[in-house]
């Protein structure tokens, strides 16, 4: 048997080819979109486009895709097929309308989402993918001349003539075809391979490695082989990127939104640069003038002269109608955005959401038009944006921005925003008084101040006063209450009845009027939370009793668990363990409960005089707590002692008439077994 010696220490073989690595495909399906995903096991460029039938990916270095798992987590709802072929990862979309968009993570995997509904207008995925030229089929060599070769002798007499033999057709590898000599044809001879020659300089390291391998082999320490080990995998290279990422061309003058998209052009939201030189009385003729020219047709440059005009004034309805008057369609979606948020009106979230996350002006007008936040903002762009706005549009717009900002929790850019507008306004108007009373710790002064001189934001600071009153837990006065129902029945129906509803639920339980409030509170179940706080931490004994003892089919109601253990610590209070027990999990579950959920159940089962239930939930548990139930139910498992005649009473707890009552009852039930065990006879 023939055996080869692991020369790769010698070097002197060709480099082994690269170990191929297969890149498993997942799938998801996500609200909206299906999502296919591969992680590359090295960075590389790719390019993603439209090809006949669907959608192509196209990498730089191919690698071998394994498809066997794509259709075991999605449908084929989104995506109706998805195969490979000529090094492309091609992608079958199956509803109707929709398109693919495709990104690269920050670890390197790349992501395709095939989403329902039709492509955004300016989507690069969009075009054609370009397919790479194949490379030409490189020229078959020139055969080497043919080298010289002795003359074999000639054949035999009793072989027949070349002449009489059938001819055989030549080899695919034979030389061009020579005139052969008489007597035999030496061209169709097989050629012997020859192998290269080796290199002079390495013929004594060779001999001596090969001695020293022979030497070893012989003392038994080198083992021979019949083919090599396999190389191990090359380790992946770390995932650290200087430039940009793997297939995206940097553009910074095109980024690109969260979806793929490219970000709308800053001049498109360049309010600054859209006004007129003077007071908007002398210069609004002139930024309306020339929109109609020769026979009345509308100049589309002078409409949207005008319309930035409008927007850069603040008159938004008014641009949005000179808009739909001249059906002005450039840059139109971008000018209704702005209207829109200029006159505190309701927009659609898919565009703010999309042009959030940009790296311009365009990030500020998302924000202001989202309530709740985005996916991903760029708060910096937008606190840049809105610096750069004219002084009449930052306080137009900055109590709203400090809102945003307030709702995100973002405290540090509603400071920012605040002082941009109060450096610039010496006498701030009412609406910029009320956004720096919200702020300030101690504004409570400056929204009464602002309250009590009326006008347009005294509604505002009477619903922030009453908001901060309820949140320290003081007691609201009747006529901040009185005012809030007032301001509840006027804006029935609008965008702030919840919050206006929800401090009214709560103001009435802080004057202690729990019946009103719980029968508010049926409206609007979303302020049943803190009600219920408020009982459980203000609340008198007739109003928890009233409200806290729940009917026996009644399910629990929805609170945190710190609210279930106040309401369940007053009933236990009060003598009343079963009801108390009605906010803590049920028997079978309070053995998993938390320490807090078994102590409380203890207590109430200890109040019940179930002291050996009361053992088993305070078991394992340690504390000053724990440690007093244990004794109190020994102390009820323990056979009743015979007190003497002039012995005093047990002291009765320090607590409500009901768990005295109890007391009595327990300690009227000692006392009998002790007369029991002095009559017994013996």
């Amino acid at each position: 048997m023939r055996l080869a010696l692991a020369f790769f220490l010698l070097g002197t073989a060709s480099a082994l080819p690269a170990l191929s690595q297969t890149v498993t495909v997942r799938s998801g399906d996500h609200p909206g979109f299906a999502r296919l995903a591969m992680d590359l096991p090295t960075p590389q460029a790719w390019q993603f486009g439209r090809v006949e039938g669907g959608y192509a990916l196209r990498l730089d270095t191919p690698v071998e895709m394994n498809l066997s798992r794509v259709f075991r987590a999605i449908g084929r709802g989104r995506i109706g097929a998805v195969a490979m072929a000529d090094g492309l990862l091609t992608v079958t979309p199956a509803c109707t309308p929709c398109h693919a968009v495709a990104f690269e993570t920050k670890r390197g995997t790349v992501v395709i989402d095939v989403k329902t509904g039709a492509a955004p207008a300016d989507s690069r995925f969009e075009q054609p993918l370009v397919m790479a030229a194949a490379d030409p089929a490189p020229a078959d060599p020139a055969p080497p001349d043919p080298k010289p070769v002795d003359p074999a002798p000639p054949p035999a007499p009793a072989d027949p003539p070349p002449a009489a033999m059938p001819p055989s057709p030549a080899p695919a590898d034979a030389l061009p075809a020579l005139r052969p000599r008489a007597g035999y044809d030496w061209t169709a001879l097989p050629r012997a391979e020859v192998a290269p020659p080796m290199t002079p300089a390495l013929d004594p390291f060779r001999e001596a490695i090969l001695r020293q391998l022979a030497e070893g082999a012989a003392r038994g320490v080198v083992d021979m082989v019949e083919t090599l080990p396999p190389a191990p995998p090359a380790p992946l290279p770390a995932q650290i990127r200087i430039a940009e990422e793997p297939g995206f061309v940097a553009d910074p003058a095109i980024p690109l939104t969260s979806d793929g998209t490219a970000c709308p052009a800053a001049d498109r939201f360049a309010l600054a640069d859209w006004g007129l030189p003077g007071p908007v009385s002398e210069t609004l003729a002139q930024g309306r003038a020339g929109l109609e020219g020769e026979f009345d047709r509308p100049d589309p440059a002078a409409v949207q002269r005008a319309v930035r005009y409008y927007l850069h004034v603040g008159f938004g309805a008014e641009a949005a109608q000179l808009a739909d008057i001249y059906n002005l369609r450039d840059e139109r979606t971008a000018y209704d955005l702005i209207a829109r948020v200029l006159d505190d009106r309701p927009v659609d979230a898919a565009y703010p959401t999309r042009i959030a996350s940009c790296d311009g002006p365009a990030a500020l007008w998302g924000i202001l038009a989202l309530p709740t936040p985005a996916q991903d903002e760029n708060t910096q762009a937008a606190l840049q944006a809105f610096v750069a706005l004219p002084q009449h549009l930052r306080v137009a717009l900055a109590p709203t921005l400090v809102a945003r900002f307030a709702a995100r929790n973002d405290d540090a850019s509603a400071r920012i925003v605040q002082d941009a507008v109060l450096r610039a306004t010496p006498d701030p108007d009412p609406a910029t008084r009320l956004m720096a009373a919200r702020m300030a710790e101690g504004g409570e002064a400056d929204l009464k101040r602002i309250l009590e001189e009326g006008g347009p934001g005294a509604d505002d600071a009477l619903v922030a006063l009453a908001d901060r009153q309820i949140a320290s837990g003081a007691r609201l006065d009747d006529a901040t209450l009185i005012g809030l129902q007032a301001l509840l029945r006027e804006r029935r129906g609008g965008e702030d009845t919840a919050a206006l509803r929800r401090l009214v639920i709560l103001g009435l339980a802080s004057t202690g009027d729990f019946d009103a409030a719980f029968r508010a509170e049926r409206e609007d179940p979303a302020a049943q939370p803190a009600l219920w706080d408020w009982l459980a931490q203000t609340g008198g004994d007739d109003a928890v009793l009233t409200h806290a003892v729940l009917p026996p089919e009644a399910a629990m109601p929805r609170v945190p668990q710190t609210i279930r253990l106040a309401l369940a610590a007053r009933l236990t209070d009060l003598g009343l363990p079963d009801p108390a027990l009605a906010w803590l999990p049920r028997d079978v579950d309070l053995d998993r409960a938390p320490e807090v959920e078994r102590l409380a159940a203890a207590r109430a089962h200890l109040t019940r005089r179930d002291a050996r239930r009361a053992l088993v939930l305070a078991a394992g548990l340690e504390g000053a707590e724990a440690d007093a139930i244990r004794r109190g139910a020994e102390a009820q498992l323990s056979p009743p002692t015979i007190l003497p005649p002039d012995a005093a009473p047990l002291p009765l707890p320090e607590a409500g008439p009901l768990v005295q009552s109890r007391a009595l009852v327990g300690q009227s039930g000692d006392a009998r077994a002790q007369l029991e065990a002095l009559l017994k006879p013996r």
